[in-house]
């Protein structure tokens, strides 16, 4: 059974630090990829993993700002049917896939479990600060309403885990969480 591991939370949570994170320490022979039209990612032949988005080194991205949020508003339609015509692995994170509409779509997969985890964090405005950030409240507000909404959503319940994402060793425990998982 393939695993497919979804990451979201508002932003300054640490969702591309996490990824950055699952590229550096669970394999070492990620390659560019683009599987279909539209979905850039890159791809592990040991683990059989696609990571969507597009990240540092495999891209050219700047500023915090990479993953998904650099792919084509355009994605979803394409990226729905990658995933249900693959058979290996996905992870992603970023708002162009962690929708409830694409979710929903993946925890019904009959040939795949999907783990959904919403990331938490304290001190987000320090976070935001620190980082230059520059969207507005009204953005992060909705934001959270979105994330507040997809924690509701009765298709998905049995497939979140809130996880905290405040040090080094939370981004350790959230990594073995995701690697035990692709063991499996």
């Amino acid at each position: 059974m393939r695993h497919i591991w979804a990451i979201g939370g508002i932003p300054g949570t640490g969702k591309t630090t996490l990824i950055k994170k699952v590229i550096e320490t669970l394999a070492s022979d990620w390659v560019q990829a683009r599987p279909i039209d539209l979905l850039d990612g890159i791809y592990s032949e040991t683990l059989d993993t696609y990571v969507f988005g597009k990240y540092d080194p495999y891209y050219e991205v700047e500023g915090y700002a990479q993953g998904t949020d650099k792919l084509s508003m355009a994605v979803q339609p394409k990226a729905i049917e990658f995933v249900k015509q693959t058979s290996s692995n996905i992870i992603f994170e970023g708002d162009r896939l962690f929708t409830a509409s694409f979710l929903e779509e993946c925890v019904c997969l009959d040939d795949a479990t999907t783990k959904i985890i919403i990331l938490e964090a304290d001190n987000i405005e320090k976070r935001y600060e620190e980082r230059g950030s520059e969207q507005s409240e009204k953005f992060i507000q909705g934001r959270k309403t979105k994330y507040d909404n997809i924690a509701k959503n009765f298709i998905l319940w049995d497939n979140i885990v809130t996880m905290k994402h405040n040090t080094p060793e939370d981004t350790s425990t959230i990594l073995d969480f995701v690697r035990e998982g692709l063991k499996e």
